[in-house]
């Protein structure tokens, strides 16, 4: 038998859909109460106010469909499958009052609409579902009919959610809501069909089945509605001991309330005002005027009668406002209290906060945001806005740039606590010496500054007698220290900017330094070119070893017992794509301050040693080695990776050293040369005579040659001051076994002169340029001895 679900109604019929409407009406308000609590709901309790609204409105929407299928009597063979059924009710959680659960916490009205949406699909998957679960027949169903239903559930429950965000009224948001849900159903059965046995009367297992699940949800619903009638019972009671709780919070908060009525009189109050206020215990009573009080206020501060006045008039324009009005009261005790007056719709809200001790924090962070803790100078901030003002101002002023001299020796001998005192008695003496007229500052560690409104010529004057008055001894606790001081000085007649005059300073500090500390440079006209220089000699130098171009020249060393050169020295060129060649003597110094003389100095001992393998067995191989590599640990690994990755036997290198680099730091440097010899390497010190020469680096360093300088050794055939050095260097070498070479000989008398004198070696022009390749071939002027 075929029959469409809506063919038997009869006036029972009626009385069961009527029911099912106002199930769900039920089912609405209650559904929307959960909502509510759920948006307005603390942290703690939110969680099951979304749970209990997913409940409440899957619950609402399940039961719904099956009072309305009660409605509906087919007069055919029917049961229900209970594992759909049960399966209808936990998607009618999910997909129907899961959404609404979700669309309490939205923020924004089109996910909240969103949400309803989602909501009204799920109805719809409900019914379906619940209609999947009838047996014994066949359903046929109208596409159109269930698409038009599902968009009528989302339509409605969208505009739901969207009514009670903006606080529409109850009723049009749950008639919204009984909309979506019985739209769907309604819409969705009228295009429903079965087929199926037919039967004279109601099948009692269909009606029985029915109305168990009908009981059920109207059951839970009921539950749910008890539940929600004693939750708001409880929120009353707590609205109760709320208010106990303000009261006792207000009492006790630490500012001070006062809430003022349009009419000027007080109607809220707490103890904490009355104490800040220094207010009589009882006197200040509710009920009292806005004069009377501010009367009282006044008296217990001491204020005059218009002082009075004016406090009542400021009070009462701050409550005549628009906007929230701040002001912060001194007091005549120093007390400070910050009043907020909020004005409302009746009346006005002040808060008094006692911010005495924050201003005071204040003023102490202030004080150190500008000046240095140590020595109580101004720092560098304070130094700038100095310079900004007076800058500004269009004032002439001289700007000295002090950093001490040997003050790290002092932190590393006597410890950085006699560090500091020292810091704070050289502040001290830049006081005296600066007057009240000069403006000091310490911008870190032994960095200082003088700003002095003076003429050049002043300004040197006092630059030098800074230096005088710093280098006078200190005595700290029970010793004596002495350091000293460069200064660099700069003024501002062409008005340039702090900075400009900062950098220029600091240029003039680098010079004074840089030539021998102890004196005072002024800046003057292309010392910011000759740094700019500087740096791009520096940047130019940090790419060359990179881009490889850097390479090796080889001048050779003859032994004058037979005339045969007995090794080279290597010297390294540079030269530049756009520079051309640049000279040792302008790189090598720049290479020692910035350290890149640790990689250049590696790759030429690399270079040096592979070059030599190529040579004969019984020459060497000299490479110069700066004082900068000579306290490096690191000297060692390079000489030893050299050796190793060449294959160049120990005693086929020689490492040339200066005298100044021998003095600089004796037991390092001895225990350095110590461990080379035990490597196997000769050790030789260059131009002897021109350093630090002393008679105890040839007894206790050990040296296998000893080069006479050039400077010696061209002068030697007309000076005899220079031809008894040469003589005295040889003669203590042949003394001693150690193996003298001259350098920079150019010419055959000076050769005939070294060979009369006993000389063992000669390097210079005469013998053979510094070249690439070492295709040595002795000159017919040389190859003769001289006897």
């Amino acid at each position: 038998m075929q029959l469409p679900l809506t063919h038997l109604l009869d006036t029972q019929s009626a009385g069961f859909l009527l029911a099912a409407i106002v199930l769900c009406y039920l089912s609405a308000w209650l559904l929307m109460h959960f909502v509510q609590q759920a948006e307005n709901a603390a942290e703690g309790a939110v969680k099951w106010w979304l749970l209990g609204t997913a409940v409440v409105g899957g619950t609402g929407v399940w039961t719904t469909h099956f009072v309305a299928m009660l409605g509906y009597r087919t007069d055919l063979l029917l049961s229900y499958d209970s594992t759909r059924t049960l399966g209808s009710a936990f998607v009618a959680i999910v997909a129907v009052g899961g959404p609404l659960a979700v669309s309490a916490r939205c923020t924004r009205t089109w996910t909240c609409a969103t949400a309803g949406v989602l909501s009204g699909l799920g109805i719809g998957a409900v019914h379906l579902i619940g209609m999947a679960a009838l047996k014994d027949c066949t359903q046929a169903h109208s596409f159109a009919l269930d698409v038009i239903a599902c968009l009528i559930g989302a339509a409605c429950m969208a505009l739901a959610r969207i009514a009670a965000r903006r606080d529409y009224k109850p009723t049009a948001t749950n008639s919204l809501l009984v909309a979506a849900v019985c739209g769907t159903h309604f819409v969705s059965i009228a295009g429903t069909e079965l087929m199926g046995a037919a039967s004279d009367q109601l099948i009692p297992v269909m009606q029985l089945q029915l109305g168990l699940l009908a009981v059920t949800g109207a059951v839970t619903l009921l539950v749910g509605t008890l539940l929600a009638l004693l939750v708001a019972r409880r929120l009353e009671g707590q609205e109760t001991i709320h208010a106990r709780i303000l009261a006792t919070t207000l009492h006790n908060m630490s500012n001070g309330i006062l809430k003022i009525s349009k009419d000027e009189i007080v109607e809220i109050f707490n103890e904490k005002l009355c104490t800040m206020l220094l207010l009589p215990p009882g006197g200040m009573v509710r009920g009292m005027t806005l004069s009377s009080f501010l009367q009282m206020t006044g008296s217990a501060n001491g204020w005059d009668k218009h002082r009075i006045d004016r406090v009542i008039a400021n009070h009462r324009e701050w409550m005549a406002g628009s906007v929230e009005t701040l002001v912060e009261h001194t007091f005549d005790d120093g007390r400070i209290l910050s009043i907020a007056c909020q004005p409302t719709d009746d009346g006005a809200v002040l808060t008094f906060d006692d911010i005495s001790r924050e201003k005071r924090a204040q003023q102490e962070i202030l004080h150190l945001a500008y000046h240095d803790p140590l020595t109580g100078l101004a720092n560098r901030r304070s130094l700038i806005e100095h310079m900004d003002q007076l800058h500004t101002s269009n004032d002439l002023y001289e700007l000295l740039l002090i950093d001490l001299d040997r003050f790290k020796a002092v932190n590393d001998t006597f410890g950085h606590g006699t560090g500091d005192r020292l810091l704070i008695k050289v502040a001290e003496r830049l006081r005296a010496l600066a007057g009240e007229v000069g403006f000091v500052a310490r911008l870190g560690g032994d960095e200082m500054a003088v700003i002095v409104r003076s003429d050049p010529a002043s300004a040197t004057r006092l630059a030098e007698d800074i230096i005088v008055a710093v280098e006078k001894s200190y005595t700290l606790t029970d010793f004596t220290v002495s350091i000293g001081c460069s200064i660099g000085l700069c003024g501002c007649e062409d008005r340039s900017s702090p900075e400009e005059l900062m950098q220029r300073a600091d240029i003039a500090l680098y010079e004074a330094k840089r030539h021998g500390r102890g004196r005072a440079v002024r800046y003057a006209p292309g010392m910011i070119e000759a740094v700019a220089e500087r740096h791009a000699l520096e940047r130019d130098l940090r790419l060359a070893l990179a881009d490889h171009q850097f390479h090796l020249v080889f001048q050779p060393i003859m032994t004058l017992s037979n005339d045969a050169i007995v090794g080279y020295e290597a010297l390294i060129r540079w030269q530049h794509p756009t520079r051309g060649f640049v000279s040792p003597v302008s790189f090598i110094p720049m290479a020692e301050e910035t350290g890149l003389i640790m990689p250049i100095g590696a790759w030429v001992l690399n270079e040096a040693c592979r070059r030599a393998t190529l040579w004969p067995a019984q020459q060497h191989v000299a490479v110069n080695v700066s004082a900068v590599q000579l306290r490096s640990p690191k000297l060692l690994a390079h000489i030893t990776s050299a050796l190793a990755d060449s294959g160049l036997p120990p005693h086929r290198l020689e490492i040339e050293l200066t005298e100044t680099a021998l003095v600089e730091d004796g037991p390092q440097v001895a225990h350095t040369l110590s461990a080379l010899r035990q490597l196997g390497l000769k050790i030789a010190m260059d131009d002897f005579g021109t350093g630090y020469s002393s008679l105890a680096h040839l007894r206790d360093l050990p040296l296998d040659r000893i080069k006479i300088d050039r400077s010696f050794v061209s002068a030697a055939l007309h000076d005899k001051h220079s031809m008894a050095v040469v003589k005295a260097i040889t003669q203590m070498g042949s003394d001693m076994g150690i193996v003298t070479i001259a350098e920079g000989v150019e010419d055959a008398d000076q050769l005939a002169l070294l060979r009369s004198l006993g000389c063992d070696a000669v390097q210079g022009y005469l013998i053979g340029r510094p070249e690439r390749q070492m295709n040595y071939c002795p000159p017919a002027a040389i190859s003769t001895h001289v006897n």
